[in-house]
């Protein structure tokens, strides 16, 4: 016990605080007596509390209470959580009223499930963690560290299986117990039967065309028994065997051909009799066979790209034609490809993360991308502001400066409680793309409606795009849905606005089938007023929307996928606003093409038609119409290159450049400047995982070129993208870490660039099949002990022994500066009070009784007043009287003569007010 002060150079105040107050007792006049000495000690105290509280004054005390910080692990490796909650519940109730608890949650990062707090909870439950897949203690104990709150002895209590995959939490409990916080444990049992699964599988990362190589596997079973593998290359089952398995682990390497060029995922599944958790049988691996490289050419209709694969099959070049909306879902399936042609493919039939992952084969792994026109390419099929858009050297709107019609567009949009989510965001999104292809000459209104309409954005000319967009941003999801009075509301106001093709587009996921829609559609006929529809999900009303949309000179639209409302909108807007056909008959112009000019030397066939594009600032015009707009461009995007034809390649708009002489030769020379540029060199890249990090090893067989670095990017399975840093650990030999959280299939480039050059690149993948949490148990019960040991703790059997008393003393410093603040204010007005009221005496001084003492003072008082005037008056001042006492004897007097003494003057007793002044004048003497 003690006190201490924050500042305490503060205390030297006192020594002047002091010396004024004595100076202040030794000046004082006014005051006297005990009431003088009050004033002085009052005000020695109040500027003592002053500066003690200025000072930061703390008195150290003991800590009586306990906090006890539950960190509870919630990962998929638990079984149920009724055990945790059980032990939890039955703690918290054998705790002291004043002890205090918190519930911290756990997988792969901490979350809190409860405050710390002293009231005690009968409906404890655990809400869950956000990432199940891993057990991150070390997170969990390092969070309930942060809980505690310093009027506590704190205790974490962590409950666990012990099979930590991510983090270190012996370390962390070491660290905790240092901080003064003991770590206890409690073990969560597991149950484990019957299991089989696969740990691993690998295959070399460089393969030949014909190759024989091996996969190899682990696999490890609880018990002795049979399975059967089966090996996938891509998607497409190349290899069955029947296989023994004793309890432990079983290795296997399974012999394979490499057959296709190309980068290919093979996949190890295993099937057993004895097994209970499906989700652990199934590993990864992937190998890059070197050989031709295929092109990959997906068709919106069949025969879009017939002129083009006559050329590739003319020229011996592999290639695969699949329709449009069969493209590879997955970035790794892409990556088989050399090159990615999009002939006449609508941006409705790609859902947004299938372009996200064409984008990033282009940019990241030297993937080519060639687009063709047609009816449903460029900015007809829907693609504007979409992620194909940034790969190709062209942007999908005319930003020339020619005559374009004027457009006048209703967005009627429902936004009833059924869009509530992703619906209503992607309808959003859409309405934002809308009006960013506009132009200032445009009329844009946006109606919203459930029940009944409102309008989000009154019609008018577009010329603040990002108030609009932020306008169409605050629709939010309530109430019924009612379609006719919207669109009676829309049609009403575009009767109004003056434009050359006016357009209403309807978006609906409900019905409504009440209202007068063939009148309504006659009028809009009768205005020239057309209409398009879009039915989201399968609770839409398809048939009537149909039936509008063909009445109202529109097209219907029926998508089950919300993703493609974005383009379907943007398609619209584009059909309904510009004149993107240029069908006028053309001989292509040569623009910025140095390596096509032999070709051309002859002169170029004639083009019919073409879609209106408008070419990048960057990219180069290789053939353009009479009016500048491009025909053929090119560029280099990332890793990648692209090619944007903007007429067909079906031969219909470019049918004499399909009989031209030229024709193959020019198709063979463009996509082969669409091959990958780039080879591995002597980079030999591995990756692995350990835990919730991914591993990337790059062996660099010489020496990296003057100036050249290594660069590694991961692309996760969720397309989220991370910079690996490379760090040099043995000479030619370099290593970074990654996140790996989340299960699925992460792609790893790593180029050598030298500025924005890029020397070499590399590709490699590699796959979390399923979360950790799904192996057997190892040790978890030896962590545990090992924790308990490191964090000061022990291995708890009981949840009564949670509050137990055995907790280190711990001292606290209380702070006083307010309690001394507290004195100071009530001092301060006694110290005025006395300072400046005075209290008259007079009336009890004369009406008392008189005692006899009193009485007898009054002749004091009277010769008191006789010596002070005596000393006014001075010396001869006055004549003195002579009073006469015994009689002497002298000669001369006569013997018969008698001499009288005068009686004494006559004096009344002083007033009050003489006497008080006598009594100050004396007191100051």
């Amino acid at each position: 016990m003690g006190f201490s002060a924050m500042y305490p150079w503060v205390l030297l105040a006192l020594l002047p605080a002091g010396y004024a107050v004595y100076r202040w007792y030794r000046d004082e006049r006014r005051l006297h007596g005990a009431r003088k000495k009050t004033v002085a000690i009052l005000r020695s105290l109040l500027f003592l509390s002053l500066t003690l509280a200025v000072a930061g004054t703390a008195w150290l005390a003991p800590v009586t209470q306990q906090a006890a910080v539950f960190v509870i692990d919630e990962s998929k490796s638990i079984d149920s959580p009724r055990e945790a909650v059980s032990f939890l519940r039955t703690a918290v109730e054998s705790k002291q009223a004043d002890d205090g608890y918190a519930v911290v949650g756990l997988g792969e990062r901490p979350a809190v499930e409860y405050p710390l707090t002293q009231a005690v909870r009968t409906n404890l439950e655990l809400s869950g963690v956000s990432n199940p897949n891993y057990t991150n203690l070390a997170s969990g104990l390092r969070l309930a560290e942060g809980l505690v709150q310093p009027g506590y002895r704190p205790r974490v209590i962590l409950l666990s299986d012990g099979e930590q995959n991510a983090g270190d939490a012996v370390a962390e409990a070491a660290f905790l117990k240092q901080r003064g916080v003991l770590v206890d444990v409690a073990a969560l049992k597991r149950d484990v039967g019957r299991e089989v699964l696969i740990r691993s599988a690998s295959t070399p990362t460089t393969l030949y065309e014909g190759e024989s190589f091996s996969l190899k596997t682990t696999l490890e079973s609880t018990v002795d028994t049979t399975a059967e593998l089966n090996i996938y290359e891509d998607n497409s089952l190349v290899s069955t065997q029947s296989v023994s398995l004793q309890k432990g682990d079983n290795s296997f390497a399974l012999p394979l051909k490499s057959e296709q060029p190309g980068f290919h995922r093979y996949r190890v599944e295993v099937q057993s009799a004895d097994d209970t958790v499906a989700a652990n049988n199934t590993a990864f691996s992937f190998g890059e066979v070197a050989g031709r490289p295929a092109m990959l050419v997906l068709e919106g209709q069949p025969g879009d790209a017939k002129w083009l694969t006559s050329a590739l099959q003319a020229s011996g070049l592999a290639y695969e034609v699949k329709p449009g909306r069969t493209a590879p879902d997955r970035l790794e399936d892409l990556r088989r490809y050399a090159a990615i042609v999009l002939a006449n493919v609508s941006g409705v039939d790609l859902p947004e993360q299938v372009q996200q992952q064409i984008e990033i084969a282009v940019r990241d792994f030297g993937v080519g991308l060639m687009m063709t026109g047609g009816q449903d390419a460029f900015g007809l099929g829907g693609y504007f502001g979409t992620p194909v858009e940034k790969a190709l050297p062209v942007y999908m709107d005319i930003r020339s400066q020619k005559e374009i019609p004027s457009l006048g567009l209703m967005l009627v949009i429902d936004h009833s409680g059924s869009m509530q989510g992703q619906k209503m965001e992607l309808a959003k999104e859409a309405a934002r793309r809308a009006a960013q292809m506009l132009t200032p000459q445009d009329t844009l209104g946006v109606l919203a409606f459930d029940s009944s309409p409102y309008w989000v954005v009154e019609p008018k000319h577009v010329n603040d795009v990002k108030d609009i967009q932020n306008q169409v941003s605050s629709i939010q999801a309530s109430g019924g849905t009612d379609i006719y009075p919207a669109l009676v509301a829309a049609f009403d106001r575009m009767k109004t606005v003056q434009a050359k093709r006016k357009h209403i587009i309807l978006l609906t996921d409900g019905q409504a089938p009440n209202g007068d829609y063939d009148g309504l559609t006659k009028r809009m006929r009768d205005q020239n007023v057309t209409m398009s529809t879009v039915a989201v999900g399968q609770d839409a009303d398809q048939n009537l929307l149909r039936g509008l949309a063909e009445k109202a000179k529109g097209r219907f639209y029926n998508t089950t996928d919300s993703q493609n409302v974005p383009q379907i909108f943007s398609k619209e807007t584009a059909l309904a606003g510009k004149t993107y056909i240029q069908d006028a008959p053309f001989t292509p112009a040569i623009g910025v093409a140095a390596d096509l000019a032999p070709l051309f030397a002859g002169g170029l066939p004639q083009i019919n038609a073409q879609i209106a594009t408008t070419a990048k600032e960057t990219a180069d015009t290789m053939l353009a119409n009479p009016s500048g707009e491009p025909l053929l461009v090119r560029w280099q995007y990332g890793l990648g290159r692209a090619v944007a034809w903007t007429s067909d390649a079906k031969g219909v708009w470019s049918n004499q450049w399909a009989a031209w002489e030229g024709s193959s030769a020019f198709w063979n020379q463009l996509m082969t400047w669409l091959l990958p540029q780039y080879h591995a060199g002597d980079l030999d890249v591995r990756s692995g995982i350990s835990g919730a990090q991914g591993q990337v090893e790059v062996q660099v067989k010489q020496p990296l070129a003057s100036g050249a670095v290594l660069k590694a990017k991961v692309i996760g399975t969720d397309l989220s993208e991370q910079e690996v840093p490379l760090l040099l650990q043995a000479p030619g030999r370099y290593t970074g870490n990654f996140s790996s959280a989340t299960p699925g299939t992460y792609m790893v480039t790593v180029n050598e660039q030298a500025g924005d050059v890029v020397l070499h690149t590399s590709t490699t993948g590699v796959s979390v099949p399923y979360s950790p949490e799904y192996s057997l148990p190892k040790n978890g019960l030896d962590t545990l002990q090992r924790i308990a040991e490191a964090g000061g703790g022990e291995v708890l059997e009981s949840a009564e022994d949670v509050f137990r008393d055995n907790l280190p003393s711990k001292w606290q410093y209380r702070d006083l500066s307010l309690w001394f603040l507290l004195v100071a204010a009530l001092l301060w007005p006694f110290d005025t009070a006395l300072r400046r009221v005075s209290i008259t005496w007079k009336w009890k001084l004369w009406k008392r009784p008189q005692t006899a003492g009193a009485a007898a003072s009054v002749p004091a008082i009277s010769s008191l007043v006789a010596k002070v005037r005596e000393r006014k008056r001075g010396s001869g001042a006055e004549p003195r009287e002579t009073r006469v006492g015994t009689p002497q004897s002298s000669a001369i007097a006569p013997t018969n003569s008698t001499t009288t003494t005068p009686p004494p003057p006559q004096t009344s007793p002083p007033d009050s007010e003489t006497i008080s002044k006598l009594l100050a004048k004396k007191r100051r003497k």
